[in-house]
């Protein structure tokens, strides 16, 4: 009798009685909203899941950890969360410098990459297994904006605010990338310090070139110093027009402004938190009364909330008993769908995914579309 012996290479299941996922984040210092908002959205909608049994019997457990938006920070803070808190996932990390920072400790432990509050070029282009993106990337929303300074308002001068790293390079290479499409260059740029709030230079630099629109590449405060002295300077067109990426909150930044809001475009890739009809987000509006209901409503919260609904839905359809190589499959089926704006009926579809860019404006104490209603049907 010839006993023949077939060698498997066995993969163990999920077993573990919670599912967790670290988020690395700035909780402290003048990008402690960025953290906290995306922090309050995700955990209230998991917290409705977990009052609910969780998934599969399994509660979902947010662990974070203060990076201050510093790189060297978050690599600390991602070698924790892999050797003491043995996470699953890292989920929503905040930042293209910091998403810079610990993905190749992601890729090295092979640890899913999940909902980035990022928009950056090298989270997309690789298309590494690993990593799922919720959002719109940089350049499409930058595209979004030339599109309206350009080919709406008829601009022919453009120009760059931009924070001097990875994720203000991103942008910047967006806007040369739509404007060269037009057949236009960028007429300045300028640029600050991560976590500073030095734009002087950069507000010198751009002035001198006398720009109709500036684009602007930075985080909350410094973009609000920013268009707080260029409407003071000469040398600035009385009526220049500005547009924000998403990394920008829109009502921390008017509140710095005193709510003047003339001339600012903000880009966001969610719909209003607060007029949007939708059932996605009407459910956002309840979740977050219920177990936040001293927080405002936001953008970034909201965004944080639909990166939950992804993350949840994505636990739903790989099933119970499930191995990592089969939750990554499932990721980058995800991923397809995304990209390809479509939803697969035959799945859970519980996740309304952030594919859209929407230009808003704040008038009458109201975030508007500046076009047209951008709520999805």
């Amino acid at each position: 009798m010839i006993v023949i012996l077939v060698l498997y290479n066995y993969e163990p299941r999920f077993n573990d009685d919670e599912i967790r996922l670290g988020m690395s984040a700035p909780f402290s210092g003048n990008k402690s909203d960025l953290g906290e908002d995306i922090y309050t959205g995700a955990n209230a909608y998991f917290q409705s899941i977990n009052d609910k049994g969780g998934v599969y019997g399994r509660f979902i457990r947010l662990l974070t950890r203060d990076d201050r938006y510093e790189p060297r920070l978050a690599i600390k803070n991602a070698k924790l969360f892999v050797k003491k808190d043995k996470i699953f996932a890292f989920f929503g990390t905040v930042g293209t410098p910091i998403s810079k920072a610990i993905l190749p400790i992601a890729i090295k432990n092979e640890i899913p990459f999940l909902g980035a509050f990022s928009g950056a070029d090298f989270l997309r282009k690789d298309k590494n297994p690993l990593i799922l993106n919720a959002r719109v990337s940089y350049k499409e929303e930058t595209e979004k904006l030339i599109s309206y300074f350009v080919d709406k308002k008829q601009f022919t001068r453009i120009a760059v605010f931009y924070q001097n790293d990875s994720y203000g390079r991103s942008g910047l290479r967006g806007v040369r990338e739509a404007l060269s499409k037009r057949n236009l260059k960028v007429i300045g740029e300028g640029s600050y310090k991560r976590n500073t709030l030095s734009v002087g230079n950069a507000l010198y630099e751009i002035s001198l070139t006398r720009p109709e629109a500036i684009i602007l590449v930075g985080t909350t405060m410094p973009v609000a110093q920013f268009i707080k002295r260029a409407r003071k300077k000469r040398k600035i067109i009385k009526n220049i027009n500005f547009g924000t990426l998403s990394f920008v909150n829109p009502k921390l930044l008017l509140k710095t402004l005193n709510y003047k809001s003339k001339n600012i475009i903000f880009s966001q890739v969610v719909p209003s938190p607060w007029t949007s009809r939708t059932k996605q987000v009407i459910e956002y509006r309840e979740i977050m009364s219920k177990y936040y209901p001293k927080s405002d409503f936001g953008f970034i919260s909201l965004e944080g909330y639909f990166v939950a609904k992804m993350t949840v839905q994505l636990f739903r359809d790989v099933g119970e008993n499930f191995t990592k190589s089969q939750f990554v499959q499932k990721m980058q089926q995800l991923s397809l769908l995304i990209q390809s704006s479509t939803r697969n009926k035959s799945e859970s579809t519980e996740c309304p995914c952030l594919h859209r860019v929407h230009l808003i404006v704040y008038k009458n104490k109201m975030f508007e579309p500046l076009l047209e209603r951008s709520d999805e049907k």
